[in-house]
Formats: structure tokens, sequence, C-alpha cells
């Protein structure tokens, strides 16, 4: 099947003439997507047809996640793992092998690891704290509970005598939390397994090694786990052993001061909870990765949610993974922001780089994310909203997006087809569809760039993350167990959170480090240097500055050595030890930097309200440079004089900028800011048609002046999803032709393909909505034909408003944006068309 050409073929004699090109594209670089496979009731035909779809979309990766089933299809669905599993997995990967695709796979159904094999005393653990007072000598009269007398069993005693002369009786029960996996997939419903033991973990492993084994299949190119939600599991059974041999005492010696009963400054807390760090990390991440490697596999994780060092945890798989989930509101000017539909991105700057901090200490390739998690309401999310989120990632070292997601879907369904209850949805039956190749290669050329070089960060982070285990959260023993989840890090790590910002205000760029990996660090050549090679100017230690003896030491030796050791964000520190970035300070640009043989490569997103033109100089030494824009694929020369570089962006625009220790000779380009001549096109006569519209509109439209189709109070109108297709024609002299012109949309509603005398111009899918000319003006006559493509929103509301049942999934059924049922009978028309002006531009 026909792959995306990255560059277009105007660009041929440029490139060679010049030698400056796009890098080689691997497949990690085309974005993935998680295929949600609703109660595995796939076919063949069906199968081939979905990734076919999504190669010729641009989508370079699937990673098959089972789920719950579509009602009334019991019949259809395959046991997760069984001979129809496997076969069915054999059919994707051929034709992903034939398409040039990767498919991962989740090793389970749902969400965490578990299922039907996982016997009670397997399953996920929890200890029960139960504190009783009473008179001296006497029993204690709390019990665990009739849902827990089962399985409940005494673990450990603690008594002793309160001022009072009272005894105060501490027990420890241990316990199981019966968590079953979420969202489960047929054949694979059941307990979720305690990932603290190393066998029962090994038991889950094994169980996939006989399945693919057995039927001689292959195995996937990544296995992957998704984030940790195993809630409430804060033992296993072998902890008092394991923590006694960690920490050197005995925690059953320690239950007043692990409550909190007895002031310790929580140095039993924070040993608990390391411990149980260790274990998750060695007994189920470690195990894990380990295994996928015997098998030639990989592994792709998702470590936020687990109670341990995050830096580890991402560190010990092959690729780790961060999670957008809701919208970034940047204020980007002409964005459509859709307000009362959205909701606020609980991943900032800080959350976002744990994933990257650990592939870049340890060398690792690939950084990839679940992208685009509940960024608006189903069917009310466009391309548009799309781009800043991860031109956010981007910047933040995420090179390997995967979409959240996909649903496998027949083609004979009826529309919308099968989905999945968390938006966005990236599917063939969404209008926003037709458009995704754009966006897709968008994202492959930036990816592309960002998976070129080395990482080339100012600073490592100490991860004081025993200043995190030491906080108690709650005097109750709920408030034992500490998991760095998204949603919670504005509680859990507010110090650290706060040090990152403030560091990447300065701007610096930096990457976080454990004490495990800092231990390995050298001082080479006036850099500190990561057992991997990665160099850093230098390390900045936040929080309490309280370490570990060998740590305290070894740090004490770097800098003895001549290393740039900063404790606490000491501003002056931190501009002296390296250079910032003005376009980072000055502008309020967002960047990061990587180094390549022939020098420093830079992803730059302007994600502010205001346009910027302004030359600056960069951190890093250069001769020359080129813009690579991954909107069009062009390259042309940077407008470089006296060491500074002119930063020439419009409001939510991004490029990529080479630095050069030589000098070009590249084409220049106009500038993107400077708009000092333009053509109103909006008041003429304009023709509008529809086509893939449904209803389908077989109708044409005179239009004397320019407005979206929503508003011609026309209901077949109101409800279409589709393409309308915009016509009309202009005169220019051949004085007019002088100069670089371009052709603004204005307020696209969502997306437009742009021809212009029957050349493609190219998608406008992002703000600011322009595209340009080229060499398609001639003198005389013009036509412009504009397919503008709306969201589906309209047509969903009319089938609820008819009354039509397409709703039809099991479990969870397709909730809200605010996890509430209900439908879409109530909203209003959502804008279709083009919805404010169209000019043309000369620069």
């Amino acid at each position: 099947m026909k792959k995306l050409a990255l560059i277009s073929c105007g660009m041929l004699f440029a490139l060679s003439a010049v030698a400056q090109q796009w890098p080689a594209v691997k497949q990690e670089a085309r974005p993935g997507a998680r295929w949600w496979w609703m109660g595995s009731a796939v076919d063949s035909a069906n199968l081939r047809y979905n990734i076919g779809e999504y190669a010729k979309a641009g989508l370079g990766s699937v990673e098959i996640t089972p789920i719950y089933g579509v009602q009334g299809n019991d019949a259809n669905e395959i046991p997760f793992l069984s001979d129809a599993w496997m076969d069915a997995l054999r059919v994707v990967q051929a034709e992903a092998a034939a398409d040039g695709m990767l498919v991962d796979m989740n090793q389970g159904t749902g969400w965490p690891f578990g299922g039907p094999e996982v016997p009670i005393e397997d399953a996920a653990c929890k200890a029960i704290f139960l504190v009783d007072t009473v008179a001296a000598g006497e029993a204690p009269v709390k019990g665990v509970g009739p849902k827990e007398e089962d399985i409940a069993k005494l673990i450990a005693t603690s008594r002793r005598t309160l001022p009072s002369g009272e005894d105060e009786v501490i027990r420890v029960f241990e316990s199981r939390t019966r968590q079953k996996v979420k969202r489960a997939a047929p054949g694979g419903e059941g307990y979720v397994i305690d990932h603290f033991d190393r066998n029962v973990v090994k038991k889950y492993l094994d169980k996939f090694g006989q399945a693919f084994d057995s039927r001689h299949a292959a195995y996937p190119h990544n296995f992957f786990n998704d984030s940790y939600e195993v809630y409430g599991a804060n033992w296993t059974p072998t902890l008092f052993a394991e923590f006694e041999r960690r920490r050197g005492y005995k925690l059953q010696d320690k239950l007043p001061e692990l409550l909190g009963l007895v002031d310790d400054g929580n140095a039993a807390l924070s040993d608990y909870r390391e411990t149980l760090a260790d274990m998750l990390l060695e007994n189920f991440t470690e195990q894990w990765t380990q295994w996928a490697h015997e098998k030639g596999s990989q592994t792709r994780n998702q470590a936020h949610g687990s109670p341990a060092n995050l830096i580890d945890l991402y560190a010990a798989v092959d690729v780790p993974e961060i999670e957008g989930f809701g919208l970034s509101d940047f204020g980007i000017k002409g964005l459509r922001t859709d307000e009362g539909f959205t909701r606020p991105n609980d991943s900032d700057v800080s959350m976002l780089k744990y994933a990257s901090s650990a592939a870049h200490i340890t060398g690792k390739p690939f950084t990839s994310s679940e992208t685009f998690t509940w960024l608006t309401e189903h069917f009310r999310t466009s391309l548009s909203q799309m781009k800043p989120d991860i031109d956010l990632m981007f910047t933040c070292g995420v090179n390997h997006m995967f979409y959240h997601g996909t649903t496998y879907s027949p083609r004979e369904d009826a529309w919308p087809g099968w989905k999945f209850y968390a938006s966005v949805d990236m599917s063939p039956t969404n209008t926003i569809w037709r458009d995704a190749p754009a966006l897709n290669e968008y994202i492959t050329r930036c990816q592309s760039f960002l998976q070129m070089g080395n990482p080339d960060n100012d600073y490592l982070v100490y991860l004081p993350v025993r200043d995190m285990w030491r906080e108690r959260l709650s005097n109750s023993t709920k408030g034992l167990f500490l998991t760095f989840d998204i949603h919670g890090m504005k509680k859990k790590a507010p110090g650290f959170i706060k040090s990152i910002l403030e560091i990447d205000s300065l701007g610096f760029d930096c990457d976080y480090i454990s004490d495990k990996y800092l231990m390995t660090t050298e001082f080479k050549d006036g850099m500190l240097t990561t057992a991997a090679g990665t160099r850093y100017r230098g390390l900045i230690i936040p929080g309490s500055g309280k370490l570990t003896p060998a740590l305290q030491a070894h740090i004490d030796s770097l800098k003895a050595q001549g290393a740039t050791i900063i404790m606490g964000v000491d501003k002056n520190a931190i501009k002296a030890g390296a250079k910032s970035e003005p376009a980072r300070t000055d502008l309020k640009l967002r960047a990061i930097r990587r180094s390549n043989d022939g020098g420093h490569h830079y992803f730059i997103a302007n994600l502010t309200p205001d346009d910027v033109s302004k030359a600056v100089p960069l951190a890093v030494d250069f001769v020359d440079a080129a813009w690579f824009d991954p909107m069009t694929g062009d390259i042309y020369a940077a407008e470089v004089a006296d060491g500074k570089i002119m930063m020439d962006f419009r409001s939510g625009e991004s490029r990529i900028l080479q630095t050069y220790d030589h000098k070009l000779n590249l084409p220049k380009r106009f500038s993107h800011v400077s708009r000092p001549d333009t053509i109103n096109l909006s008041d003429r006569e304009w023709k509008l048609s529809f086509t893939e519209s449904v209803p389908d509109v077989k109708r044409s439209f005179k239009l004397n002046g320019l407005k979206p189709w929503t508003q011609l109070g026309d209901k077949e109108l109101n409800d279409l999803a589709g393409t309308g297709i915009y016509t009309t024609t202009f005169n220019m002299d051949k004085k007019q032709l002088d100069g670089d012109w371009s052709i603004d949309l204005g307020d696209v509603r969502e997306s437009a393909r742009v021809y212009l005398n029957g050349k493609y111009l190219g998608c406008a899918w992002a703000v600011p909505f322009t595209i340009s000319c080229g060499d398609a003006l001639k003198k005389g006559k013009n036509e412009l034909r504009i397919e503008v493509t709306n969201l589906p929103a309209n047509r969903i509301a009319a089938l609820d408003r008819a009354g039509v049942k397409w709703r039809k999934f099991k479990e969870i059924n397709l909730v809200g944006i605010g996890y509430k049922k209900g439908d879409y009978s109530g909203w209003d028309t959502v804008a279709g068309g083009l919805n404010s002006t169209v000019k043309l531009v000369r620069h």
C-alpha cells in the first residue's frame, strides 16, 4: 500500500541542490493508535479493511486492546488468547506487515493485568489496620467486617500502654482487594494480579508464553501495560520479610510509627513506601521486560499511577509512555474553545517529562504518549484542537505518540459504528478522518526529527521521591498508600512541580534522575554523563536536599571533580551553569533541543495568544540554520544576522530549526507574521455544494457573501456531517502577481482542502488556517475551491433527537466527558463550513 510522501515533488530539486532534507522515517515516526477490540468480535475481512484504512491515513502502529463487547453480539465474540483470537492476531500481523505497520498488544484485556486464571490468593493484596483503645489487658473489639472474614488473616499485632493507662492495640490483617479487571473483554474477566509478588507475575506471564508458543504464533512488536490503576493494593504476603531484608528492621515493630500514632518524622512510612516501590520495580516491571526480551518483544509502559519512583519504573522498560488527559487552554488566537464541552489537561509540563526523562538518561530512543484522552466531548473534537496538545508533548520529549484511540468497527455496521466510551475517536467513521492524513503527516515529520540525534537538555534534576514518601497525606490508614497518578500530582508533589516550572521559565530544559541512575552518573570532559552517555551541564537538587549517605558521598565526589551541583532552585546558579534559550524566556515560545552530527535541531511551537517576530540568539553555537516546516514539508533559510535568528511565529504555529557549522544556500521565505497586502474574497458570489455527506445533499446553493452552511436556515444542512465545497472566481492582473501570496481562510469549521486553478495547495487543518498559493496564481480569471469538512456533532445530535439507538455497548455505554450518561439531543447546532472571511494575502 502506498505511503504518504513527506516531501512534495516541487521540493526535490531544491533538496538535491542543497542536500538539506527531512530525516529518514522510521516506522515509529508515524503516529500509532490504541485499537479497541469490542468483545474481540473481529473477522478477517474487517480486520484487513480497518488496517488498510489506518495505513492509508498514515498510521504506523496499532496496539490491540480487547475490551467489553457490543450488545446482542455475544455469538461473534472471541475469547482472549483462544485459537480463534490468535488466528485474528495473525491476520493483523500479516496485513500490517504488508502495509509497513507495527503491531503492539496489551498484555491483557482492559486494565490492569489480571483475568480468569488468577485465584483469590494471587489477587491484588491489601492490609487492613485496626486500631483499638481498650482497658489495660483487655482484648480488642473491632472486626474486619463481614466482607473480609472469609479471606482476611491476622499477620501482626502491636500493643502499647498510653499515658491514660489504657492500651492501644494495632492489628494488621492481610486480605485481597477483590478488584476485577476494568473494561474486561471475553476471556479476560477476573481478579487483578498482585503486582508485588514475583511468583504471581511469573504465572501471569507464563500464560502468554503458553498461548503464543503452543500455537507457534509471532510475538508482537511491543507488549503494553496501561496506567497503574490497582486501587488500594497496599500489601503483599512477603512484605514484612522483604522490609526487614531491605531496611534492616522489622516493620511490625514500628506499627504506631507507620500509622502516625508515634512521631518518627514519618521514617517508617517512607521506608514502607520505598519497599513497595522496590518490589514493584523488581518483581513486576523488570521481570516483565526480561520476559518480553526472551520472547523477542519489547515493553511499552505507563508507570504513572504507581506507588513507586516513576523514573526507575519508566527506565526499566523499552518504551516509557506518558499520558495527556484533557485539553490545555493556551489561549491560541482563533482556536475554537467549545466552552462547556472540554476538561482541563491534568498533565502539565512537569508531569509530561517523567517518561522522556527516563528515556533520555538511559539512552532509550523512544518516548511514547497516550494522546488526546478526553480533549473534548464525543463527536466535537477537531484536528485543530489536537495540535497544541501534541506540540506541548513534543516539547516535553515525546517522539512516538499513540492516539487514544480508534475502535475496530465492521464496515457494514450502521453509523457511527462501534465506539469506545472515552474520546477522542480517531476512526474512519469520524468525519475528521477525511483530513486526518494531514495531521498524521505533520506528526510524522515532527517525530522524524525528534527521534534523530540525541537529547540535549541542560540540567539533571534529582527527583526527591523520599520527600514525597515522607508526606503523610491523611491521618487515616488510607493515607499510607501513595500513588503518583496524573490527577493527584498537584497535591502529592507541589514543591517539585513548582521547581520544574520555575526552571522551565528560566529558559532551561531538564531531565529527572533517581538515586539509582545518579549513582552511575560520572563527570567527564566538563559534563555530567549518565551511564548511557547522555550529557548535562549540571545537577539541581530541589526539595529538602536530604539524601542517602551513599548518594551524598557520590555527589560530593562529582562536585570535587568540578561538576556543577545546585542546591534548590537557585536562579543565579542555574543561569551561571548553562546558557538559557531567549526564544523561551523573551518570546515565551516552547521548544526542545537535540544534538546531531551536524549541529543541533529544535522543535519550536508558539503556544501563546500572541504573534512573535523578533531576532534572538541561541544557547548553542552555529554558523547557519534552516527552517523545516512540518505542516508543508518545505525547507528554507533561516534569517541569520549578528549571531541571531529571526523567530517569526504566528499564534499556534510550530516549526523545526536545524543549525549547521557551515554556510548554506537555501531559498528564503516571506515573514509569517508581517501581512501588508490583502484582497478580501468573502463578499464575492460563492457556490456551495456537498460531497461525502449525510444526509446526502444533492442541491447546490448560491451565496452572496461567504457564510457557514449552518447559517442558511436549512434543517437538512444543520443535521449534516460531511464536506461542503465552496467555489468562487477572482481576477488578478500581471502587477498583482508580484510577491508571495497565500490564502487565509479565517475561521474554518473544521478543516479544509484548498485548490487553486485545479492545483491542490494543501490542507488547512489547524490555526492559523493559511495556505501558500505557490505558483498556482495566474493572470486573469482564477478559480478557488475549498472543501470544508465539519464535525459529526450535528449528525449524532439528530440521531438522538430521532430516537435512534446507536449506544449499544456493554458495561459503560458511552458516557459523556464528565462520566455521566445522557444523550446529545439538546446540543445546539455546531457551526460547519467557512465561518468568517477568506483573504488573499501578499507578503
